[in-house]
């Protein structure tokens, strides 16, 4: 009997112990495998962060962007940037010294949010010039304040003979505070603060202390992590002020190294935009009763332009008196550590493109009235500012046209005929 039960206790004790391995196994099996998981190289996005632009395209990516209508190819869609950034595309014209060389630069519009590469306005341009490389050098999210800095950044490199500039849209954008307002500081501030989102998002102990803390303290967290802003005397990320001293720079760059510019101007989409804009004409011309209906139904909406809708609704209320609802109507709450894009815009797009124009007049700069164009057909939006491809299309015919006495310089060809 006593033997049996030493039996018994010895298949027992083995079980137990094969369990135990085989459990001890499964746990550093799954260690390894979330170990190897997290420092495998995922998927990166399409930008890196720098000191000087805030951010900048990713060297030798290829894939889509996060965010972009991709339809139902999305193949189609696929970007692919070079080792210096710039799209596989223009790549062999940035050493073609046959052709004129074109530089663009903007926001997501020139970049070609939304389309594919080949369809962006610069690269229709490009097809549509036999005499002309037109190298594409949009970045989603840039303001003027970007692209001037990026102008001096890669002018050595491309020497265009002609620039296009066009910002405006995330120069209007609303920020928490002046320290978000675009500037040198600010990039370099984000660019250092994401030295370390590698070691952020990998190491356990420090996903374990935030997990804690943001449960610990939801209120505390949420009052470090919101700012409630006026609208209408919030800021943006680029003022009206700052956005004509950065074109002016970028006119300024241009003329000093005798290089034409063009400013392109791009207008909201109508049609996401039609309260606000009639609420706006009848507050102008002091029918508060009809504008204070517009634009509650602009607010209503929730879109993209809701917020400037706000703004002009408070003045609004203000001039009827109800100042008590005009302020809670103009209260607007921001994420302070997640907005480096900035917001929704809080300035029209019509005060903007003014002050373009208005130092294109100054500085000689060809004006090309692309949105204008756009605006007669709201079809030829694929949302709220980004033209599709039949958009681009238009963009780049227009473009064409203004280019012909800017490439080639009357009075140098006739001499060109007489040698």
């Amino acid at each position: 009997m006593a033997h049996q039960r030493s039996r018994v206790s010895t298949v027992v004790m083995t079980v137990t112990v094969t369990v135990a391995i085989l459990l001890l196994l499964e746990g550093v099996s799954r260690v390894v495998l979330t170990v190897r998981a997290d420092f495998s190289s995922p998927e990166p996005d399409w930008y890196q962060y720098a000191p000087d632009v805030g951010w900048e395209r990713r060297p030798n990516f290829k894939g889509l962007v996060g965010g972009e209508r991709h339809g139902q190819d999305s193949a189609r869609y696929l970007r692919e940037f070079d080792g210096q950034g710039f799209f596989v595309e223009d790549t062999p014209q940035l050493h073609d010294t046959a052709h004129k060389r074109i530089l663009a630069i903007g926001d997501s519009n020139t970049f070609g949010w939304g389309v594919p590469t080949r369809s962006a306005f610069p690269e229709v341009l490009d097809d549509l010039r036999e005499d002309a490389d037109v190298i594409n050098l949009g970045v989603s999210g840039y303001t003027s304040f970007q692209g001037y800095e990026l102008l001096t950044k890669h002018f050595a490199t491309v020497r265009p003979d002609l620039v296009i500039a066009s910002f405006s849209f995330n120069d209007r954008r609303v920020v928490p505070s002046e320290e978000a307002i675009d500037s040198r500081e600010k990039f370099e501030r984000e660019a250092l603060s994401h030295q370390f989102d590698l070691l952020r998002e990998k190491v356990y102990l420090f996903r374990i202390i935030q997990s804690v803390i943001s449960k610990v303290g939801p209120g505390m967290h949420r009052a470090e992590t919101e700012k409630r802003v006026d609208a209408r005397s919030a800021r943006t990320r680029v003022s009206p002020d700052q956005y004509r001293q950065n074109l002016e720079r970028i006119a300024r760059l241009c003329r000093e190294r005798q290089v034409p510019l063009v400013f392109v101007l791009f207008q909201d989409n109508p049609a996401h935009s039609e309260h606000l804009r009639v609420g706006i004409t009848h507050m102008n011309n002091g029918q508060y009763e009809q504008a204070e209906a517009e634009l509650r139904v602009a607010v209503n909406l929730d879109n993209w332009f809701s917020e400037l809708a706000r703004k002009y609704l408070a003045v609004v209320l203000d001039h009827r008196g109800a100042s008590e609802e005009a302020v809670s109507v103009a209260t607007l709450t921001l994420p302070v550590g997640r907005l480096m894009h900035g917001g929704r815009p809080l300035r029209l797009d019509t005060e903007y493109n003014e002050i373009v124009r208005a130092v294109g007049r100054e500085y000689g700069a060809t004006i090309v009235e692309a949105g204008q164009a756009l605006a007669q057909d709201a079809s030829l939006y694929l949302d709220l500012a980004h033209p599709d491809e039949r958009g681009h299309r238009l963009v780049a015919t227009i473009l064409n046209r203004a280019l012909d006495g800017l490439l080639h310089d009357p009075r140098m060809v006739a001499e060109q005929v007489l040698n």
